[in-house]
């Protein structure tokens, strides 16, 4: 009996080594606080700890939600109460005054939690803080005992950096479920943003029931079909056959704003006006130029000449919209859109060219003083749509945020801008002495492509990965006092053409808006993108429990080139995951700890089917990336190309890099090949007068017998495969002599996108110092037969893509 007991006695106190075991410190707060202290030790959670309460009502119930999730997940039974007792550990909630709205300390120690703010939205955010703190399971609808239910001790002071922080949902293009916007709203509140931005009205659906105007949910929420693939991939355009409707009911709309409200969310809608109004005019054909036609949602992505016309028609419309919309959001701004608005239909239309004479409207002599350009009148017609709608709103204690384009033709009196085209219209705003919202193209936009296009879904375009989205900084550092007081924060922008369901939506917008949300809380000098991936290890953790499904790249290896000064093209590999090891192969098998580990760029020496894996402890973290890597006499050289290369530049680019600016990976001897999946890879050229784009670059007299190209036929995109090319070569007198000339075929059975790779052989050349290639165009891209174009209706030079240039 008295083994035995010394046997248990033992086993107990294994048991309690094993409950008592102190946990590794760990600070996975996204955003990162503006300071944030690590102290040792941890307080940890059981049903002896109360939660004291020094605030309001509303703060009181901050903390009871608390106590309910942790009572619903840990089992843990804290109790609200309103004093505060010695020697007893706590979590406190204590108001004082003096500290900004959203700003809030956290004080962990053995003994006592505690949330110190002036308002109920900072204790909010200080609470989300201590969420983070905690094992990620908190953030979960089951029950999870065996959690340890503690946290570091850590001291933190946090404030945002900036007042507006935010994300825009497109529900027009595809309709997300209300189900779908509380999920995103959470995740807003939980990395501390506070503006949901729901894009509600467009070409393609109106959203919002409007009770004075019910067709604009009974026809105008409803197209009868959705083009397939990407817009410029097949013409005449491809359908799916399957309707698309959906909106938003007037009390669903308010469940969600009482929704967002309760995280601290303000909900700012869009109706946009004057363009992008396609499906309101399918509704009330008399809100157009041309009330007599008959119109359709669209369906089709892009920019239509059918916009609103300025009749007192429209304006009693706009207002009868606009009275409902504001009882349906109470907070301070109304977007109206204004981007994007063709004005053909107002040039032809003679009611709109009647009241230009009649507000003397002109075009201008001299450029505008807030953007240095020269405004058409009907720019100026639309400034006065957009400003009477604003005195409108203004009436109703409303102010309007508009996108960049409302600064054309002059800006309304009181209009925040939304800058997307870029930074230049915000800063330009704020030099006006208007508030401006930093949203550009490309580091805010999450429908661009975040990973290699090549094995990615289809997006829009564009290359935006986690790390060039975390680089960007709302504020140029060279900004002076007024820009920095009036550029006010930034926003995600999600538009949905490419995102049909929720899991799209999740891949494309997550975890990119995590980098959105640290650029608007952190200061710049305490961003650091290594610190921000291994916090965003746990958030992984985090958004898998709530069940959003985002893009996982940030576990897998990308693949790149980069040319050094020297003309050596190096490969580079990366990934986010911290703390790994990658390892690869230049042979096409899988990589394995037995293959190589990478330890810097290393030279691209030929042909490399090249795969690679990053690992942690032994075993892959991610899939498996794989590309083919093509290494030649000019891999990484500089060249001249003529005509200088048009929209198209070919190269995944440098993430720091605005896109289109990198010059150093070298778009035509990168060593990667252009490809059937997007349009990024590709250079594209407008051949000059004789048909014909030119390329030149120099060797150091070597031998040469071969020249593989790559051309692009993708005639909806106005790109036409290359018809013949014709090489010449020059050795030591440095004169280029013709050696071979070759015509080019192509087997094109419909009007799609598609990559040929084409090969010209010829009797060895010797001692060659220079090669020149003229290539020559496939011919003219005729509008309504191999492209879309609601403007040009004239034959126009097909433009000559490439991609890769080699010689052998």
């Amino acid at each position: 009996m008295k083994k035995r007991s010394l046997f248990l006695f033992f086993i107990g106190l294994l048991m309690c080594g094993c409950q008592m075991k102190e946990s590794v410190n760990a600070y996975n707060i996204v955003p990162f606080p503006t300071v944030l202290d690590e102290k040792a030790g941890r307080f940890y959670l059981d049903n002896d700890v109360p939660i004291v309460v020094n605030a309001s009502q509303e703060v009181k119930d901050i903390a009871s939600d608390f106590s309910s999730r942790l009572f619903n997940i840990a089992g843990l039974k804290l109790k609200i109460s309103d004093e505060l007792h010695e020697n007893v550990a706590s979590i406190v909630f204590d108001s004082v005054a003096g500290m900004s709205r959203e700003a809030y300390s956290l004080s962990v120690t053995p003994k006592q939690i505690k949330i110190t703010a002036s308002a109920p939205n900072g204790f909010y955010y200080g609470l989300q803080s201590l969420y983070q703190l905690l094992p990620p399971e908190v953030y979960g609808d089951k029950p999870v005992r065996n959690a340890d239910w503690s946290l570091p001790c850590v001291e933190i002071n946090d404030a945002p950096a900036f007042r507006y922080r935010g994300a825009m949902l497109d529900g027009c293009r595809h309709f997300a479920s209300v189900d779908y916007i509380k999920k995103f709203i959470d995740i807003l509140a939980m990395h501390k943003m506070n503006t949901f931005h729901w894009h509600l009205t467009d070409d393609q659906g109106w959203r919002i029931e409007i009770k004075k105007y019910p067709k604009l949910t009974e026809v105008g929420s409803k197209r009868s079909e959705t083009m397939i693939d990407y817009f410029y991939t097949h013409y005449p355009f491809k359908y799916d056959g399957k309707p698309h409707g959906g909106f938003y009911t007037q009390e669903e709309i308010k469940d969600v704003v009482a929704y967002a409200k309760s995280r601290y969310v303000t909900v700012i809608p869009e109706i946009e006006l004057p363009g992008h109004a396609l499906a309101a005019i399918a509704a009330y054909p008399e809100l157009s130029c041309t009330p007599d036609s008959t119109y359709e949602v669209a369906k089709l992505w892009g920019v239509f000449d059918q916009v609103f016309c300025p009749t007192d028609t429209l304006f009693s419309f706009l207002e009868g919209v606009m009275d409902e919309v504001v009882e349906l959001f109470p907070g301070e701004y109304i977007h109206i859109g204004g981007d994007e608005c063709p004005k053909n239909a107002w040039e032809e239309c003679s009611h709109c060219q009647k009241l230009i004479r009649e507000l003397g409207l002109k075009e201008d002599a001299v450029p505008n003083p807030i953007d240095g350009k020269k405004h058409t009148k009907e720019e100026k017609l639309q400034s006065y749509i957009v400003g009477r709608i604003e005195k409108y709103l203004n009436t109703k204690g409303r102010n309007i945020i508009g996108w960049d384009e409302i600064l054309e033709g002059g800006l309304a009196p009181n209009a925040t801008v939304m800058s997307w085209r870029g930074v230049e219209g915000g800063v330009n705003a704020a030099k006006a002495g208007h508030d401006a919202i930093m949203t550009p193209n490309p580091y805010a936009y999450l429908d661009h492509y975040q990973e290699d296009p090549e094995i990615a879904p289809v997006t829009i375009g564009g290359y935006n990965t986690l790390k060039k989205t975390y680089s960007y900084n709302p504020v140029p550092t060279d900004a002076d006092s007024l820009v920095k007081r009036h550029i006010i924060g930034l926003q995600a922008n999600c538009w949905s053409e490419y995102m049909p369901t929720e899991d799209r939506r999740d891949y494309q917008i997550f975890p990119r808006l995590m980098a959105i949300a640290e650029t608007g809380w952190t200061p710049m000098d305490r961003k650091d993108f290594h610190s921000f991936c291994e916090r965003m290890e746990e958030d992984f953790e985090r958004l898998d429990i709530l069940g959003v499904k985002a893009c996982r790249n940030f576990f897998d290896v990308n693949i790149n080139t980069r040319a050094t000064e020297s003309g050596i093209l190096n490969v580079e590999l990366e990934t986010f995951c911290p703390n790994t090891q990658i390892y690869y192969t230049i042979n096409g098998t899988e990589p394995t700890l037995a293959g190589n580990l990478y330890t810097g760029p290393f030279p691209l020496s030929g042909v490399y089917e090249l795969k690679a894996a990053a690992f942690v402890d032994g075993n892959p973290v991610g899939k498996v990336t794989h590309k083919k890597l093509y290494g030649n006499l000019i891999s990484g050289k500089k060249y001249k190309i003529t005509p200088e290369p048009t929209g198209m530049k070919g190269d995944v680019w440098d993430e720091n890099d605005v896109l289109g600016a990198d010059s150093v990976t070298l778009g035509l001897t990168n060593g990667k090949r252009g490809n059937d999946a997007s349009s990024t890879p590709w250079v594209g050229i407008l051949p000059d007068a004789d048909d014909k784009v030119t390329f030149v670059v120099e060797l150091d007299g070597t031998n040469i017998s071969k020249i593989r190209f790559g051309t692009l036929y993708n005639a909806a995109g106005g790109v036409l495969p290359v018809s013949k090319a014709i090489v010449f070569v020059s050795d030591s007198d440095k004169n280029f002599r013709k050696i071979v000339e070759k015509d080019f075929t192509y087997d094109i059975k419909e009007n799609t996108f598609k990559g040929f790779d084409e090969v010209i052989e010829f009797p060895v050349q010797t001692d060659i110092i220079g090669v020149k290639i003229e290539f020559f165009s496939g011919g003219k891209i005729r509008n309504g037969i191999d492209c879309y174009s609601p403007h040009d209706r004239s034959e126009v030079p097909g433009l000559i893509a490439l991609d890769e240039i080699e010689i052998y």
